[in-house]
């Protein structure tokens, strides 16, 4: 039981984390219809927010995506 309660409150605390640092996971990537860009959609907080990345590079895992 302490095992998965120490699980539990390490996740949160990363998840508040990411959340108060403004830092996304990555969670969804696709070719857009523009040649040259590519769809990234990040998880921060409660919400996924959509940046768009050139195509030559890729999306990271990990990025800065609040304001």
């Amino acid at each position: 039981m302490k095992v998965t309660a120490a699980v539990v409150v390490s996740l949160v605390l990363a998840w508040l984390a990411l959340w108060a640092t403004n830092t996304g996971i990555l969670v969804y990537s696709a070719d857009t219809s523009f040649a040259v860009m590519r769809d990234c959609r990040y998880f921060i907080g409660i919400s996924v927010l959509r940046r768009m990345m050139p195509l030559a590079e890729r999306c990271p895992l990990i990025k800065k995506v609040g304001n």
